[in-house]
């Protein structure tokens, strides 16, 4: 029998697993596309702070774009909204699919583990927080790194802390940079659908690509097995 392409996967947190919706539920700010504008904001600052070679809290790229946010919609960021909103980031709702992909994917008999661009212990919490970290062998945050991805360092460096090598494992992400970093860095790609809805041409392709994280789960299931 054949030996399977990859055994363990590995997936992104905020915007693939966890819904960064909630991060604004306690301000004066309203919608997912503006949680998920919050987001990306976040991320650029980490990704340009990697390219440059600094290093910095990722909840300090957060508040930084919260305080944009609201400035920009004519609010003052006031010491209350931000402890509201922050303390919402760590405790993140999973998507209403994320339970029911992590148990496809365990039945396939893949091992399951996050590389996120939270530190580890935040990542931790907003799993346990969700329900969900029962599912997960290996939680690695860009702590250990001191980087944000799509850096190859974050993949590598987590997949040290794993245990396998990125021709092992597969990331799933709904962020066309981090397939295209998961890409670089020699893993096995899937990308979700559920935020971007159509990639970037000059993203790499993914291996395997689906509307939503089940039917993503459902094709790596299928790909173990056969």
């Amino acid at each position: 029998m054949a030996e399977a392409p990859f055994d363990w996967v590995v997936f992104d947190l905020n915007g693939t697993l966890l819904d960064p919706s909630a991060i604004v539920a306690g301000l004066p700010l309203e919608g997912e596309e503006t949680a998920l504008a919050l987001l990306d904001e976040t991320v650029e600052q980490a990704m340009v702070d990697t390219l440059v070679g600094w290093y910095r809290p990722f909840s300090e790229y957060l508040r930084a774009a919260i305080s944009r946010r609201l400035r920009l919609s004519g609010f003052d960021d006031t010491a209350e909204r931000m402890r509201e909103a922050l303390a919402a980031a760590r405790t993140l709702p999973a998507y209403p699919d994320t339970t029911r992909a992590l148990e496809v994917a365990r039945e396939a008999g893949l091992r399951i583990a996050t590389i996120t661009n939270s530190p580890s212990e935040s990542a931790e919490a907003a799993l346990e927080a969700s329900g969900t970290r029962a599912y997960f062998d290996a939680v690695v945050g860009s702590d250990h790194a001191r980087a944000y991805k799509p850096a190859s360092v974050v993949y590598r460096t987590g997949l040290d802390r794993i245990g396998t090598r990125p021709s092992r494992a597969c990331m799933v992400a709904a962020h066309g940079w981090d397939v295209h970093g998961a890409k670089a860095a020699g893993m096995f790609t899937a990308w979700v659908g559920h935020k971007e809805r159509r990639l970037l041409d000059t993203v790499s392709s993914p291996d395997f690509s689906g509307v939503d994280l089940v039917e993503v789960c459902h094709s790596l299931a299928a790909a173990v097995r056969s």
